[in-house]
């Protein structure tokens, strides 16, 4: 009872901030994005700039791509709930991203590294990733009895989530906020996912 209180906080708390920063995407200008976006072209050189385009061009794929091989061995598990509420999870985040865009019509940053086409919020790579990742944490983290090895373990996930969200940053392809508002939309449907497996268990 008190780890799904948990979650349902959570699950208040992140759909709370996406609400927020829907909210001055809608209605204002956001400065931290001026300011975000005119750092990420001043960190470009040639050194980094290779890596972070195939990112740009392959990161989706790549997603798809792990998704799909979570999705499969999970049911060869025979842990089928877990398996369809991932693939159910990244669906739903999918479907979102796209009303959303729809809806807000926001632009992207004008000049970008990578030509990106479409509307800019919420990121759906930011979605995407952070639904993905966080179930592979919470499917598998407890099946590492090594201490140090779950903390690796959990450390990788986590800066994969967090290197989806900045290398659209850092192409400039979209705007800090709309990362932000994709990290949050997306943790919120984690946490639902979580919490229909916990009533399902």
């Amino acid at each position: 009872m008190k780890e799904k209180r948990r979650i349902l906080i959570l699950s208040v708390i992140s759909l709370s901030v996406f609400l927020i920063v829907l909210m001055f995407v809608i209605f204002g200008k956001v400065s931290l994005d001026y300011f975000v976006s005119n750092l990420a072209q001043k960190m470009w050189n040639p050194t980094t700039n290779g890596f972070f385009i195939f990112m740009g061009d392959y990161s989706r794929r790549i997603i798809v791509f792990i998704a799909i091989t979570v999705a499969v061995f999970l049911y060869s598990q025979k842990r089928r709930m877990q398996s369809l509420v991932l693939v159910l999870t990244l669906v739903a985040g999918f479907i979102l991203e796209h009303i959303l865009e729809l809806i807000i019509q926001r632009g992207r940053p004008a000049i970008q590294m990578i030509q990106e086409s479409g509307y800019s919020f919420p990121s759906g790579h930011s979605i995407s990733s952070i639904i993905l990742f966080s179930f592979i944490i919470y499917f598998y983290k407890d099946e590492i009895k090594n201490k140090a090895g779950r903390a690796i373990f959990i450390f990788i996930n986590i800066f994969l989530i967090l290197l989806a969200g900045f290398s659209r940053i850092y192409l400039n392809v979209h705007w800090f906020s709309d990362v932000i508002g994709g990290y949050a939309l997306g943790f919120f449907l984690f946490n639902i996912g979580v919490l229909f497996l916990k009533d399902k268990s």
